[in-house]
């Protein structure tokens, strides 16, 4: 499972460096959409929120129940909490890139 976790950050990572490439050339160019560059933003910033929960929870292995219930009831650090609000406000503008084209047409 840990080899599977590796491979996912890996993955994101990759495609957060393809996203930020995207929305560079894109503000460079002038040449966007703003509604795509929105989706493409908030789909960054999900990206981070997921390469930070890899990143926290690389070390878990399989455990039992009880292992799993004393890890939840310890705190997680602020970092992870912020990291988690970015990712939520992703998901944010992903439905305001959907929602707007609908209002508007």
């Amino acid at each position: 499972m840990s080899y599977l976790k590796s491979i996912l950050l890996c993955v994101t990572v990759a495609f957060s460096f393809y996203l930020t490439y995207v929305i560079a050339i894109s503000a460079y160019t002038h040449d966007f959409k703003v509604m795509d560059l929105v989706a493409n933003v908030g789909t960054l910033l999900i990206c981070i929120d997921l390469m930070v929960f890899l990143w926290y929870t690389r070390k878990s292995k399989s455990r039992n129940l009880q292992e799993y219930a004393q890890q939840l009831e310890q705190p997680v650090p602020n970092f992870v909490k912020v990291c988690r609000k970015i990712g939520h406000f992703g998901i944010l503008l992903i439905i305001c890139s959907w929602i707007v084209p609908i209002i508007n047409g």
